[in-house]
């Protein structure tokens, strides 16, 4: 599906520039450089990781005190009865299943924010590259992930990153 979208939109560049006035400009930007590289970018990888890091620590801990609960468990099989160990060894099933269903809730959650950050950015990004093609008369400005060859001339990326990097510092996350 994507080669196919890939194919089409050359092919119609190919057509649009053949087509097209001698004036009109055409650039590329990349923008997951811009991503990971501005300081906004920056700003919310180093948040996310923050927050990744503490996830991994807490659920650490939580799957250590299972484990020790779990020997625990199995150490009193012979002294407990039977309906006291079953209940046990249900209650520690309980928490594992609980662990899980925390751990991929916070999974998602940290993709969630990663999304809605990288969207935050996009927005806000996408004002200054409006405002970058008009000053310096830029017909037309493409994504690099969709260019095959091209030449480096043509690349904004680095005035773009400059520009982002004056105006925007940080993006708040939650």
């Amino acid at each position: 599906m994507v080669k196919k979208t890939n194919k089409i939109i050359i092919f119609f560049l190919l057509i649009f520039s053949n087509f097209s006035n001698a004036s009109d400009k055409i650039s590329y930007l990349d923008i997951d450089y811009i991503m990971n590289n501005s300081l906004a970018g920056k700003s919310i990888n180093d948040k996310l990781k923050k927050k990744s890091q503490s996830n991994v620590e807490n659920f650490k801990k939580t799957e250590d005190k299972l484990k020790s609960e779990e020997k625990k468990i199995i150490s009193q099989k012979n002294v407990l009865s039977k309906d006291e160990y079953e209940k046990k060894v249900l209650s520690h099933k309980k928490n594992i299943s609980d662990y899980k269903e925390q751990r991929n809730k916070a999974v998602n959650n940290l993709k969630k924010n990663r999304i809605d950050s990288q969207s935050l950015l996009l927005k806000e990004l996408t004002p200054l590259i409006a405002e970058y093609s008009k000053i310096n008369s830029i017909s037309i400005i493409i994504a690099k992930k969709n260019i095959i060859m091209g030449k480096t001339n043509l690349d904004i990326t680095n005035q773009v990153l400059e520009i982002l990097d004056k105006k925007i510092k940080k993006i708040k996350i939650q």
